[in-house]
């Protein structure tokens, strides 16, 4: 199979693995590889077939996880977690210093490159094919534990209710985000109380009680009182 092609299922991009020098030369020759882009690096190339959607850019980081590894030949499969997995599932608002996971196996890490756009590493030795799924080309992790990764390195109310509820849009249950949600006990006040929520119930009757709820004649009264000179 020709570097073309094999950029082609690749989302555009090649790894340095995948090619000969003389390769390379010819791919920039010919203006098939770019080089100035922001993305190049030392280990993989753009090329003309790359894209730059958020898919894109998180392909990118799992590609140079394993830099010397091609795609085909990465067994059990590492794959995207936490924060990017509910990105790239279009799930909650993630912000620019969420971390960037990488769900591993051990016998990968001495290929790993931590130097090309991965936050950070989980090893797992019991990586199995129901634990992610392949979304736009790229293995994501599921939606409850990329949730719950999510909650335990975001503090923000409005973000972390955002991507809870954004969950349950997706399929997951009530129940099922309340066990996830006990990662978030006692850390934001509830308005009615002034108390912390001491259950996950209790958080995520927080979120749709000060969060999802739309506003009463009463709420919109106090804030235009608010608002006043």
């Amino acid at each position: 199979m020709g570097y073309q092609e094999i950029a082609a299922r690749q989302r555009g991009f090649l790894l340095r693995s995948q090619l000969t020098e003389e390769e390379i030369q010819e791919a920039r020759e010919t203006g098939f590889i770019i080089n100035e882009h922001l993305l190049y690096t030392k280990q993989a190339f753009e090329t003309q077939l790359s894209g730059y959607s958020t898919s894109d850019t998180y392909y990118w980081a799992w590609l140079l996880a394993f830099p010397t590894i091609p795609p085909e030949q990465r067994n059990p499969m590492p794959y995207m977690a936490g924060s990017a997995a509910l990105d790239i599932r279009g799930i909650g608002r993630i912000g620019s210093s969420d971390p960037i996971y990488v769900v591993a196996p051990p016998e990968l890490m001495a290929y790993a490159d931590t130097t090309e756009g991965v936050s950070e590493f989980i090893v797992d030795d019991n990586i199995q094919p129901t634990d992610w799924s392949l979304i736009d080309n790229t293995p994501v992790e599921n939606i409850l534990p990329a949730l719950r990764k999510y909650l335990m390195t975001n503090d923000d109310f409005e973000y972390s209710a955002d991507a809870t509820l954004d969950a349950h849009y997706y399929g997951c249950s009530w129940d099922e985000l309340a066990e996830v949600l006990e990662v978030c006990t006692g850390q934001w006040t509830i308005y009615e109380t002034g108390e912390k929520a001491k259950t996950g119930r209790e958080v995520l009757d927080q979120f749709l009680n000060e969060y999802a709820s739309p506003a009463t004649s009463k709420d919109e009264e106090d804030n235009y009182d608010d608002d006043a000179p």
